[in-house]
């Protein structure tokens, strides 16, 4: 109760208003808490941070390819998880010379190296618009990162993220027992309520996530323009990072529904070209698993693959045998499984040699001999010599190079 004296009521005064201002400010702050608990405890309606965009398969120019061209080659490197160095090494060892030579890589560019040289790769990459294929690894940093930038946009986000990065800057989200804390913190701190912007079996702070974190927008956009196919009509191959299926898993064979059972409908059954181009369309479209961006990032069917190729029998006119089918082969170049290493059959080449493991990088070297019947050995192009190489059969007549480096 205030007396209405002097400075008594003055200070009575004041007192009122501070403490007017205060219940204010509490009973706004409490209001404000609650209105986004609310928010937050509704279903949250994430956005879709895989970025396919319809870009699941690129046709490889024709103009890449080294066919009557003794000068081009085509090199195409296994996974390389921001080994820079390993690269360069490569790279040197196969005289590789970016005016004449088309590289392409079968995804998982970063993660398992440090962040720095994981940058690094993607520059390199990036810079040169080097063709390739998305990995499991390099879809999981573009998933964090569209998810950042939605955070970005929220009210709040980009404090809640600057905060972790500060408080925990050598924290490894890919362990669990690093985790404990982080998760810990999200139950008592102030940002206890965006762990529900997180989707569900997300971990912040792990590798993917500080890739994804470090790169510049550029980069980000490199890495979403790779499709998950790279398809060569003309040169009869497919890349990609782990594997593709030759027909359906569940069905026979010689069952009609399946793109290497029958020929093609084409207005000339001759066309040799169109007939080879729509039967394999028909194997990267009409197969439901190979239009599913995960089998394709991280099935392991290269046995498989090559027992449906070596039943293809061509065009020969001659009745098929049960054991044979109406198609030509084609070769499959993929990564992703280190466990194999250098895993060599004849219509696929598995390039995953464990390079972030400590073992080898590899490549295969393709040049005009891969893609005829020339009979000229492959060696007399003096630029492909390299003391750790071996060569393999490749395509319907040619060889091929693989060459290695080991890893540090």
């Amino acid at each position: 109760m205030c007396i209405w004296s002097g400075d008594s009521l003055r200070t009575c005064f004041s007192f009122t208003v501070v403490a007017f201002f205060l219940t204010f400010v509490f009973v706004d702050g409490v209001v404000q808490e609650i209105k986004e608990n609310r928010a937050f405890k509704q279903k949250i309606d994430f956005p879709d941070f895989g970025h396919y965009n319809g870009n699941f398969i690129k046709n490889i120019p024709d103009s890449v390819l080294p066919i009557d061209d003794r000068e081009k080659r085509i090199i195409a490197v296994g996974d390389i998880h921001g080994m820079n160095s390993s690269l360069t090494e490569l790279l040197d060892e196969i005289h590789y010379d970016s005016e004449r030579d088309s590289l392409i890589h079968v995804g998982d560019l970063e993660t398992r190296a440090t962040i720095h040289d994981s940058i690094d790769v993607l520059s390199f990459m990036s810079s040169n618009k080097i063709l390739g294929v998305r990995g499991n690894n390099d879809q999981k940093v573009i998933e964090w990162r569209a998810w950042m930038d939605w955070i970005l946009s929220l009210p709040g986000g980009e404090e809640w993220l600057s905060v972790m990065d500060k408080r925990w800057p050598n924290l490894d989200g890919d362990k669990r027992l690093q985790r404990v804390e982080l998760e810990n913190w999200f139950k008592t701190s102030k940002y206890a309520s965006w762990k529900k912007m997180v989707p569900a079996g997300w971990h912040p702070l792990g590798n993917h996530y500080r890739v994804a974190r470090a790169m510049s927008p550029g980069l980000f956009e490199y890495l979403i323009s790779l499709p998950l196919v790279l398809h060569s009509p003309t040169g009869h191959m497919v890349f990609v990072h782990a594997g593709l299926l030759s027909s359906h898993p569940k069905l026979q064979a010689s069952d009609p529904r399946q793109p290497l059972s029958h020929w093609p409908t084409v207005d000339d059954q001759h066309d040799i070209a169109k007939l080879r181009n729509q039967q394999e369309l028909a194997v990267l479209t009409e197969i439901p698993e190979n239009k599913d961006p995960w089998t394709v990032t991280n099935i392991k069917s290269s046995q498989l693959w090559n027992d449906t190729m070596s039943k293809c029998s061509g065009n020969s006119g001659e009745a098929y045998q049960s054991s044979s089918l109406p198609c030509y082969p084609f070769t499959v170049v993929y990564g992703h499984a280190a466990g194999r290493g250098l895993d060599i059959k004849r219509w696929s080449i598995g390039l995953d040699t464990g390079c972030s493991y400590g073992r080898r990088l590899s490549a295969v070297v393709l040049d005009e001999s891969s893609f005829s019947s020339a009979t000229y050995q492959f060696g007399d192009n003096k630029h492909v010599r390299a003391p750790q190489s071996q060569e393999i059969d490749f395509g319907d007549n040619g060889q091929a190079r693989i060459v290695s480096v080991s890893c540090a």
